[in-house]
């Protein structure tokens, strides 16, 4: 009696070894991979579950402002490119070169998804007599032949209609520039949506003086797209860059508003002016005609016309254009609207004070914002409780799996350990 309770204890004793050994690390395993499933689920929920509080906000303003000193500077180094080019030699190498040496990147499409390409500053180069004839003009495409340069003493013969930039220049003093509107040919909305981009310019024009005294004036085609690049890659409660395209149905983007009130950059390019085929301007987007226009998407958006829609866009271009940042939380349509704008300190040529350039606007509906963050929490509560019924599933049967493992060892090992010591094995009948 007494030796056949020492082989079951002995037995006992190696099965509950090897459970310590190898059942039980995987149980405590098991439940520190359950445990940390709702940790990262639980982290996760709470980096999700968003509100735009106060300190948000406060740092949406912050950075629509850093973006707004951004596209100042921007223009201000622009300065120097056309008084360096008042300078330099009027041939087709040294304006070839400057129109290659001066670059910036540009987020652009591609069949290897989103990148960043050099794209030129400026789209041309030309020089311009004192009579307004083009004597040299290089573009991104090459040297200009003679018989297509062009007479612009008559504003009428610009590429966008009457341009009167040769008229402006010549009458500045030395050291002084033009910088004019923003031109280019307006995107419907059927084309937008097929993919065409606004693709406008700036003109920038300096007179250029030698030993008789005026000689002419430097003319460059500032490619509007760079501008543009500060606003169309941001959605607010997002953290740097998106590159993506920014779905101004979400309420959650950034524009860009000139000093005039007309839309220069935005996610909805369709609601930016411009030129129409006959290169007079499309309609402007008012009270009366708001409907037709959004919905054939031929016409261009001023806030100062949209009170109607929402009161507070006047109010704020208003604010903007007497050097004014800040914030507005309010409701319109029963939608609690969050924007944040701030004034553009450029003060050159004709973008005097204190309106400068216009303004940057950073807008969020509150409530849509919330919606998708709620949205999005549910989605990772989901998938947390599907991997931590799925551990505790692999757990479960890792555990029967091992624990039959388990026996079968103690076992096999308590049977050499009999056979050594010369007893019957476990089980085993005595004759």
């Amino acid at each position: 009696m007494e030796q056949e309770a020492k082989k079951n204890f002995s037995f006992a004793s190696i099965a509950i070894s090897f459970f310590i050994l190898i059942v039980l690390p995987l149980t405590i395993t098991g439940v520190i991979i359950s445990k940390g499933v709702i940790k990262v689920g639980e982290e996760a929920t709470q980096a999700n579950l968003r509100i735009l509080d106060d300190n948000q906000k406060l740092s949406i303003a912050g950075r629509a402002q850093n973006v707004a000193d951004a596209v100042a500077q921007f223009l201000t180094d622009r300065e120097k490119d056309i008084r360096i080019a008042t300078i330099l030699p009027r041939d087709d190498q040294s304006y070839t070169t400057f129109l290659k040496s001066n670059t910036r990147g540009v987020i652009e499409s591609s069949n290897v998804g989103i990148v960043k390409i050099p794209v030129p500053v400026y789209r041309e180069i030309a020089f311009l007599d004192k009579s307004g004839k083009e004597t040299i003009k290089v573009t991104v495409d090459g040297v200009v032949p003679k018989d297509k340069l062009k007479d612009m003493s008559d504003p009428v013969n610009g590429e966008f209609g009457a341009e009167d930039y040769f008229q402006k220049a010549k009458q500045l003093a030395p050291g002084e520039i033009y910088l004019g509107p923003v031109v280019g040919y307006h995107v419907t909305k059927q084309e937008y949506d097929s993919g065409k981009q606004f693709n406008g310019i700036i003109r920038m024009a300096a007179p250029v003086f030698d030993s008789t005294g005026f000689a002419g004036v430097v003319e460059l085609a500032l490619d509007f797209r760079h501008i543009m690049e500060f606003t169309d890659h941001i959605v607010p409660t997002e953290p740097g860059m998106v590159f993506t395209k920014v779905n101004a149905d979400d309420t959650d983007y950034t524009f860009l508003v000139g000093r005039d009130g007309s839309i220069l950059a935005h996610p909805a390019q369709y609601l930016i002016g411009g030129l129409g085929p006959d290169k007079k301007p499309v309609p402007t987007m008012d009270d009366k005609n708001y409907n037709e226009l959004i919905k054939t998407g031929v016409g261009g958006m001023n806030v100062l016309n949209m009170g109607f829609m929402d009161e507070n866009l006047p109010k704020i271009h208003a604010l903007a254009v007497s050097g004014k940042s800040g914030s507005f939380t309010y409701t319109v349509d029963n939608k609690r609207i969050f924007i944040a704008y701030s004034h553009i300190p450029y003060y050159g040529s004709v973008y005097s004070k204190p309106e400068g350039f216009g303004w940057v606007g950073m807008m969020i509906d509150i409530d849509k914002y919330h919606k998708l963050s709620e949205d999005k929490v549910k989605d990772i509560q989901l998938k947390v409780e599907r991997w931590q019924k799925s551990s505790i599933v692999v757990v479960f049967v890792s555990l029967i799996l091992l624990f039959v493992i388990a026996l079968i060892l103690a076992r096999g090992l308590y049977r050499s350990i009999q056979r050594r010591d010369g007893a019957a094995p476990l089980g085993d009948d005595e004759d």
